[in-house]
């Protein structure tokens, strides 16, 4: 007589499921009822405690920051001595040449304009900002104002050294102690200086100015370039 063949149970007393797979059992809950958390099903690896993520930098538009301009670092202060250091050498040196080329046997004397003495001066003051003080615009600023005024004060100081030298040549003529009432440079530069003004303003041209005019254009120039380097 043949029987029914039922399957065993499983150890547990765990119910069957359809199709005669066992059932598993639900997972515990932790206790503190209703909003408490519940421990990880079946599968997920338990006691593993996650790890805090480390925040990343978030930029604007998805892209990182523009970097900063390059520059050469410099001290504004000290290029700023250096410059009206040069700029006294630059005036006495335009001076000296502007002398040195005048024809003071001749009457009028002959002054000679030149180009490359105002540059000079000017490329000196614009070296001296650039090295110290960096890149700063300011600072070529203040550099082409002092190579301008480097330049115009050796045209007077020049000129005052030209008159100086047309009285010595004229003391020497005439004899008779009169080179002991000769003025220096110093005098007519400082006591004299509206005299001397005249007298520049009457001889110089438009050639004049405009050789003037590259000193601080070489100034500007020069700090430009070097600062750029």
């Amino acid at each position: 007589m043949s029987q029914n063949w039922q399957q065993p149970q499983q150890p547990g007393g765990y119910p069957q499921q359809p199709g005669g797979y066992p059932q598993q059992p639900a997972p515990p809950q932790q206790a503190g009822g209703y909003g408490s958390a519940q421990q990880p099903g079946y599968g997920y690896p338990q006691g593993q405690p996650q790890q805090p993520q480390q925040p990343q930098p978030q930029y604007g538009g998805g892209f990182p920051p523009p970097a900063p301009p390059a520059g050469r670092p410099g001290n504004p202060l000290l290029a700023v001595g250096a410059a009206l250091v040069a700029t006294v050498v630059g005036a006495f040196l335009y001076a000296f040449l502007l002398s040195a080329m005048a024809n003071t046997d001749k009457t009028p004397p002959e002054v000679t304009q030149f180009a490359y003495a105002g540059v000079v001066v000017g490329a000196l003051i614009g070296l001296a900002v650039a090295k110290l003080g960096g890149r700063n615009t300011g600072l070529w600023v203040v550099g082409a104002v002092l190579a301008l005024a480097a330049v115009f004060l050796g045209e007077l100081y020049g000129y005052a050294m030209i008159l100086h030298d047309v009285m010595s040549n004229y003391a020497d003529k005439i004899g008779g102690g009169a080179s002991s009432q000769v003025l220096s440079s110093n005098e007519i530069f400082f006591d004299h200086f509206s005299d001397l003004w005249k007298s520049w303003k009457e001889d110089s041209d438009a050639l004049t100015y405009i050789f003037m005019a590259l000193a601080p254009v070489a100034a500007v120039s020069t700090a430009y370039r070097i600062s750029n380097r």
